[in-house]
């Protein structure tokens, strides 16, 4: 981890513990990069999770009903709100050809009609209590929460984009389950 990261994760591993209960705090599991050639950067993602899965495995963090969060901080401009929703789209279509299927697929894509993405802004999807949150911070801190979705089948669909059978990159996702 360089040294210029560590401060953002630190705020927002502080900002997850904070809003968490006691039995809820999350930790760092991993952080990564998803890069595509000739694009370069595109967003840094970091994995939060409770202590108990810090050592587990893919299928084992997809399967758990657990509180668990990802943050994903846009690297390059050439993420649009459009382009995030196909590319989350396609990574939904991946994640059903690997068992794991939400009916509420469609209403976490709808949740970002109204927002506009600009590089060094954050999404965060954080699962707890049955239910997906996502929240949108630019890079200035202004935080807009934009929708909870009750459903563990949604988290298990979202979160296997990343560390499903067929992930986004695969090296992404050998950063996101790195053992600390």
């Amino acid at each position: 981890m360089t040294l210029h990261r560590l401060p953002a994760i630190a705020i927002a591993t502080l900002a997850l513990v904070l809003a968490a209960t006691a039995s809820e705090s999350l930790v760092v599991r991993g952080s990564g990069i998803r890069t595509k050639p000739i694009l370069g950067a595109l967003y840094e993602l970091t994995l939060y999770v409770p202590e108990s899965l810090q050592a587990a495995d893919g299928p084992a963090s997809l399967g758990a009903d657990q509180p668990m969060a990802f943050h994903l901080t846009l690297k390059s401009s050439l993420i649009t709100r459009k382009r995030f929703v196909e590319t989350t789209t396609e990574g939904f279509a991946k994640a059903a050809a690997s068992g794991y299927t939400s009916p509420n697929t469609p209403a976490f894509l709808d949740q970002f009609a109204n927002t506009e993405f600009k590089k060094g802004d954050t999404v965060i999807m954080r699962y707890a209590d049955g239910a997906l949150t996502t929240l949108y911070r630019t890079a200035g801190g202004t935080e807009t929460p934009l929708a909870t979705i009750p459903g563990l089948d949604l988290k298990q669909a979202l979160f296997a984009i990343w560390l499903g059978a067929t992930p986004a990159q695969e090296s992404l996702k050998t950063s996101l389950l790195a053992t600390p």
